[in-house]
């Protein structure tokens, strides 16, 4: 008996889209792969650069930066430790983490001595603190223990600053004083005066010690009292809510400057310079 071989199957031809889908894909592929091997390249190059380059920078010990190594300058009343805390550079750090932080930034928060900060850092030397605190010029009558900056800025006084002049006249709740506290707009204008009459161009033949609004409101004026019990009653256009110095305060000033300083008016007690251009005088 003869055995027959089995039959085979026929393979089934494509059809003409896979057809086609294959012949596309088997095309396309190598030609993608050859466009996109150099970007791959180049991104992986470009991420171990970026690795290296992280750990060259934050994890090489050249660039740490000891606080016994740290440079502070310009600083008068705060010490050196009181800038490094507050820059929170009290432990060992890496310098560039340190510039990339908002340390600045959170200084005027932290700390209202500081008026503004800068800080440098040079790999390999020193990393440097440069701060300018602010300058007192004025005491409050109504809460001696605190004094304020030309910007109105409370802050904690000290028994160095009472020979300061004092403001006062104006409603302020004392018992909402805290440091950094800004006092409010009416009164730049005392403060304006007071840092005026204290410069060379405007100085007063006399210590300014007390600065107080005339009557209740800012409108009616200003009254200065000097060191040596001579009274000024000033006042000039739009002062109570001035948010920097007027050349109307600058040419008042200047006349009563030069009516205190003359020999005919020395018994004279009261100046009144409210007007413009004239000082009037009387006992």
């Amino acid at each position: 008996m003869i055995e027959r071989a089995p039959k085979r199957r026929k393979k089934s031809k494509p059809g003409p889209v896979a057809g086609a889908f294959a012949a596309v894909a088997g095309s396309v592929g190598p030609r993608l792969l050859r466009l996109l091997f150099p970007l791959l390249v180049v991104g992986a190059a470009v991420a171990l650069f970026c690795l290296f380059r992280a750990h060259y920078y934050f994890g090489n010990a050249a660039f740490r930066v000891r606080p016994e190594e740290i440079v502070v300058r310009g600083g008068t009343t705060l010490t050196r430790e009181e800038v490094l805390l507050n820059f929170g550079l009290g432990a060992e750090q890496n310098g560039f983490e340190v510039m990339r932080s908002d340390i600045v930034a959170r200084l005027h928060t932290q700390d209202p001595r500081i008026r503004n900060a800068e800080m440098t850092f040079q790999p390999g030397r020193s990393l440097e603190l440069w701060v300018e605190e602010r300058a007192p010029i004025a005491r409050l009558q109504a809460a001696p223990l605190f004094v304020v900056d030309e910007e109105g800025v409370c802050l904690r006084g000290a028994r160095s600053y009472g020979d300061l002049p004092t403001i006062g006249g104006f409603d302020l709740p004392v018992s909402d004083l805290a440091p950094g506290h800004r006092l409010p707009a009416q009164t730049r204008c005392m403060l304006h005066l007071i840092a005026a009459a204290a410069s060379e161009d405007y100085r007063l033949p006399g210590d300014v010690r007390a600065v107080s609004f005339l009557y209740t409101d800012a409108d009616d004026g200003l009254v200065v009292t000097l060191g040596d019990g001579r009274r000024v009653v000033i006042a000039w256009p739009g002062m109570a809510g001035e948010e920097a110095p007027q050349e109307g305060m600058y040419r008042r000033l200047t006349n009563v400057a030069m009516a205190l300083r003359n020999p005919h008016l020395a018994g004279k007690r009261h100046f009144n310079a409210m007007a413009a251009d004239a000082v009037t005088v009387s006992d």
